[in-house]
């Protein structure tokens, strides 16, 4: 067991290199005027912590009831620990304060309110966020309880832009004495399953949850069920809908489970698999440029938009090319990484290391010299005279 785990450290399967613990900035409070509703609003943002260092887009993820402080400081430290983990991609995380949760989120008994406040989130807030930020286009929405209402309404309303939602213990329907579900939004999922062609379904990612513990999570669970009955009728085959039924959770306690479970669901297609690694690294089976064009294609048709994997990937592959001797291919790599991570040394540093392989010596020495460019420490230097001595 121990040479196995020394030979997947050589091959560079658990290489983190610059990886850190924490991978969100702090959170910013920031506000904006709503012409539509007039009022002023308030959000936090946090963006990836190497954002200014980083060549590429990312996806949004949004929570609703920011104003709620434990449940902001959980989505975004599990959040930060999934980006970590290689198991979400890094993204650029916002939170939405509520002024009048019944009026803004509940659609069932205040639609016109709840529809102009979604209105200001599509136009006025996504659009000035698409302004400022990086954005790939994939937005992520997460409501809890009447925040898990709005956000199904959302995707509803605006499946092309609203593509992937979290619904935790979301108040789907509200059960007359008879526990007769009646709910409008639970309509609407029923004519958008029967009426969504299936190229455009593969699109959408629809997580939802509910406890059977407490009174609240005991109703919504009728609404839920429905749901899921809805799904199971109409798309029974289809991997983009998931109903999580947390026993022994109550209405308060769902989002623990929830929020991970529902962003690791949201980003399956996406995750690169130790498994699939090690059938590269360990075992030889795949060629890493294909595995990784293959990945990318896959991406792509699953969320309409290319999400780059994480570093490491490239990395560990651009290394094990090197180690077998393909320089070409492994500078196709470190090419790519450079073009991804320009202020980052350790791609320079890689760079350099094939160069090496090659016999450029003079090449070597420039990357090196680049790499010690951007770095905040002294790395390099000794490596740079041990080239100029040969």
């Amino acid at each position: 067991m121990n040479k196995i785990l020394a030979l997947l450290i050589s091959l560079g399967i658990c290489q983190t290199l610059s990886a850190q613990q924490i991978k969100l900035d702090d959170k910013n409070k920031f506000s904006i005027y709503s012409k539509s509703e007039s009022l002023e609003r308030t959000f936090y943002i946090q963006l990836p912590k190497d954002y200014v260092k980083v060549n590429k887009k990312y996806p949004l993820i949004v929570l609703f009831d920011a104003q709620d402080q434990t449940l902001y400081n959980y989505t975004s430290s599990t959040i930060d620990r999934l980006i970590w983990t290689n198991d979400i991609p890094e993204a650029i995380f916002v939170g939405v304060f509520q002024h009048d949760r019944s009026k803004e989120l509940n659609v069932e008994k205040n639609e016109a309110s709840s529809v102009q406040f979604l209105n200001f989130i599509k136009n006025e807030l996504i659009n000035l966020l698409c302004s400022k930020y990086r954005l790939n286009g994939f937005y992520t929405l997460i409501g809890h309880s009447l925040g898990g209402q709005f956000v199904t309404n959302a995707m509803l309303t605006y499946p092309g832009t609203f593509r992937s939602v979290i619904s935790i213990s979301g108040a789907l329907n509200y059960p007359n004495k008879d526990n007769v579900v009646k709910s409008r939004v639970i309509n609407k999922i029923n004519n958008f399953i029967a009426q969504t062609p299936d190229s455009l379904f593969l699109r959408q990612k629809y997580y939802f949850s509910t406890g059977d513990d407490g009174f609240q999570d005991s109703g919504f669970l009728l609404g839920a069920l429905k749901v899921d009955s809805l799904f199971k009728a109409k798309k029974p085959k289809s991997k983009n809908w998931r109903f999580d039924l947390i026993n022994g959770a109550n209405h308060m306690t769902t989002p623990l489970m929830s929020i991970p479970s529902g962003l690791t669901f949201v980003y399956h297609d996406w995750h690169f698999s130790d498994s699939l690694a090690m059938d590269i690294l360990l075992y030889h089976r795949n060629d890493p440029l294909n595995v990784l064009k293959s990945k990318k294609r896959d991406i792509i048709k699953s969320y309409g938009t290319d999400i780059l994997l994480p570093y490491n990937s490239y990395y560990q592959f651009a290394d094990y090319y090197l180690s077998n001797a393909k320089t070409i291919e492994a500078e196709e790599l470190a090419r790519q990484l450079i073009d991804i991570y320009p202020n980052d040394d350790e791609p320079y540093n890689l760079m350099a290391d094939i160069q090496r392989k090659k016999g450029d010596i003079q090449n070597a020495i420039k990357f090196l010299k680049k790499a010690q460019s951007k770095s905040t420490v002294d790395k390099y230097t000794q490596k740079i005279r041990e080239l100029q001595n040969e």
